[in-house]
């Protein structure tokens, strides 16, 4: 079953999208100390902003990856979180698709007929969802979606987005020196 008010969905989205934005923040400091920019808030900003131009996430992660391979070659001493980034890199750009689902879906009422059950009646799904766009050709392909989110999967992946953006910053503080592995 769909949400029995739009409003819900409405909701969970800015949640998730505004919790996707802490993810990005955290990769941008992320960045900044993979760049080695000083600790301090001034020096940070130029690595920060310059990050902050890049609008696609494949390549931010390049970004990443890029800045991380000399950082470590130079760090024999942090090489320990190399495989920890790598993993939270990867995830980021997974959960990329998911946050592009949920910022570029359309909340709509529907009626989804799903199967007929052992009587022959058929059995459905009612209410709201956030979906892919009809012009979404990869997302929306002959009436098959690629997705149907209610508000609790949104307010699903907004839990994700948290548990990534802490875990990044918490990365980021290790490589600083300012909290123990």
């Amino acid at each position: 079953m769909g949400d029995s008010d739009e409003n819900a969905i409405f909701n969970a989205v800015g949640r998730a999208l505004t919790e996707w934005e802490q993810v990005e923040n955290a990769c941008a400091r992320l960045f900044a100390i993979l760049v080695s920019a000083n600790q301090r808030r001034t020096y940070h900003a130029p690595a920060v902003r310059a990050y902050g131009c890049i609008v696609s996430v494949p390549t931010k992660c390049e970004m990443l990856r890029l800045a991380a391979t000399a950082y470590f070659a130079r760090r024999k001493s942090k090489t320990q979180f190399e495989v920890q980034f790598r993993k939270l890199v990867g995830e980021y750009a997974d959960f990329s698709g998911r946050r592009n689902d949920i910022a570029h879906g359309s909340v709509s009422r529907v009626f989804i007929t799903e199967r007929r059950t052992t009587k022959g009646h058929r059995r459905g799904a009612i209410g709201f969802y956030l979906l892919p766009s009809f012009y979404n050709a990869k997302k929306f392909k002959e009436e098959k979606l690629s997705y149907r989110y209610t508000s609790s999967d949104v307010t699903y992946y907004k839990q994700e987005f948290t548990k990534l953006s802490l875990r990044i910053g918490g990365l980021g503080e290790r490589m600083e020196g300012k909290r123990k592995p």
